[in-house]
């Protein structure tokens, strides 16, 4: 027995130990313990975790300003940035997002989040293709209400979602992890939400970037390329509906938020991929549909970054094969130089009458469809 209690005591031991380094090294972000540059400043193990803490963490800044959109959004903007100015702003973009899972988190915070005035939202094609999510859809505004109206996270929940993973020794293994990486290239979620992108730095510099591109460009072919992928238009289950259902949502119940909806611009290489699959037609007609859910909400301006422009057409210079590029990190995500060029494009009154990006209506989409057309044969030099 006497051996037995001291074999129990220093289990309890080991793992209040555990918890303890758990918690001050805090590898997920969970709750930002205090930092220390060099240290546990960078959580490059909260890349994995982002569910289940970014958009706590979001609740808990009460943010005025939303980022809302798949990986392409969190890689390809800086919260932090000094764009925004004034703006309290959070990355709440989840990697591998479709628009269920975006416009969920979207309205859970708004409703929790009296401080929200703002929501920038980032749309893809990909988003609108049938059987592209889980959950079919649209919906009526009461359905989509009663689907996502979770209630706010009791402490005892907050307990239950946070101290299994203190007390794990998988936890501490991270936390190793976390302070073994802080000098390296290896991506890391901000305080803010955004990721660094770092993973692709060290990947350009290890593999070079002619190949990472090309290899990025085969996964978005073999992405376009599955069958079960067709465009359906309003009527769609994961078509233009949903979206006007949730714009609803927002007029009717929400009315001091203003959304600003954007396409993600993609480097001119996507585009020939959406060709070669066939895609093309249904793409440009996505355009159409979106301009005339725009016409619909003449408040909330719908922009279109996938037209061409000196970044979007950007050379990748294979030449410099270990340099990444200024704009793009790949074909299908930008970088935060772009980030920061989208919003201050959509905060600019002039951009009304500009090719790039064009503000979608009625009246600019057949100027946004020719662009489109003209892009996909305006090869960027070096690509091949």
């Amino acid at each position: 027995m006497h051996y037995l209690r001291k074999l129990l005591v220093f289990i309890v031991g080991l793992f209040v130990l555990a918890g303890a380094v758990n918690a001050f090294i805090d590898p997920y972000g969970f709750y930002w313990s205090p930092t220390i540059e060099g240290f546990n400043a960078r959580k490059t193990q909260a890349d994995e975790r982002v569910r289940e803490v970014t958009p706590f963490r979001a609740l808990d800044l009460q943010p005025d300003t939303l980022l809302i959109g798949s990986s392409r959004v969190q890689l390809g903007f800086a919260a932090e940035s000094e764009v925004f100015g004034e703006r309290k702003v959070f990355n709440l973009a989840l990697p591998g997002s479709g628009l269920t899972e975006n416009l969920k988190y979207a309205l859970w915070h708004i409703r929790q989040n009296p401080n929200v005035r703002t929501l920038i939202i980032g749309v893809d094609y990909r988003y609108f293709l049938n059987n592209y999510g889980n959950d079919p859809g649209p919906w009526t505004a009461q359905e989509l209400m009663d689907k996502y109206n979770k209630a706010p996270e009791t402490a005892l929940e907050k307990v239950q979602r946070i101290y299994p993973a203190l007390f794990s020794l998988d936890t501490l293994q991270d936390s190793l992890s976390t302070v073994l990486q802080q000098g390296g290239l290896y991506n890391h979620i901000t305080p803010l939400g955004s990721n660094t992108g770092d993973y692709y730095l060290a990947t350009i510099k290890a593999e070079g970037k002619q190949r990472f591109f090309k290899h990025q460009q085969s996964g978005v072919q073999q992405r376009f390329e599955r069958e079960q992928y067709s465009y359906s238009g309003e009527h769609g289950l994961f078509g233009i509906g949903m979206y006007k259902t949730f714009i609803d949502e927002l007029v009717t119940r929400h009315p001091q938020i203003t959304l600003y909806t954007f396409i993600n611009p993609y480097h001119q290489s996507y585009w020939q991929v959406i060709e070669q699959t066939g895609h093309w037609p249904d793409y440009l007609q996505w355009k159409r549909d979106l301009a005339s859910l725009a016409d619909s909400y003449p408040q909330f301006p719908f922009y279109d970054f996938s037209l061409p422009s000196p970044e979007t057409l950007e050379d990748p210079d294979y030449v410099q094969n270990h340099k990444p590029m200024k704009w793009f990190w790949e074909p299908a995500h930008y970088r935060p130089a772009m980030g920061d060029r989208i919003i201050e494009a959509m905060f600019a009154s002039e951009q009304e009458n500009a090719d790039w990006p064009i503000r979608l209506t009625s009246q600019t989409v057949d100027r946004a469809i020719a662009l489109s057309e003209a892009g996909l044969s305006a090869k960027p030099t070096g690509l091949d």
